[in-house]
């Protein structure tokens, strides 16, 4: 099931991309990841507008991060963090990174596009006891 359609792509303020349809499915890929695959036990149509629109943002900052970086998986990312030429060494990773950055790194995932899942819940990992 497709998170999002080209035209909702543009109508949400993202340029046209010519590979549009391949960085849809890997981006919805990295998202349902991300997300324990949420809308295979729920249906995306009948869930909560907020949800919704915050998938639908977040999978087209994915589609924009893709398209803009050529990194299509976590280990392409992984494998380009650091590269060395004889003696020189130069590291893209950062000491000081937030949890934030390094949560979005192992799926692959723009910060913007786990911020939008954040602001809608995804992140929650909480247990609720029940307590009545």
């Amino acid at each position: 099931m497709a998170y999002l359609t080209h035209e909702e792509y543009r109508e949400l303020g993202f340029g046209s991309t010519s590979e549009f349809d391949e960085l849809l499915k890997r981006a919805e890929l990295a998202i349902d990841l991300f997300i324990r695959h949420f809308y295979e036990f729920h249906d995306f149509d009948k869930d909560h507008k907020i949800r919704k629109k915050a998938v639908k943002l977040a999978v087209a900052y994915q589609i924009q991060y893709l398209d803009s970086t050529g990194i299509l998986t976590a280990e392409d990312k992984q494998t380009i963090s650091s590269t060395t030429l004889g003696r020189t060494s130069v590291s893209y990773s950062s000491n000081n990174g937030s949890r934030a950055s390094e949560t979005a790194s192992g799926y692959n995932l723009s910060l913007d596009a786990f911020n939008a899942l954040k602001s809608a819940g995804f992140l929650y990992s909480g247990v609720d006891y029940g307590r009545y």
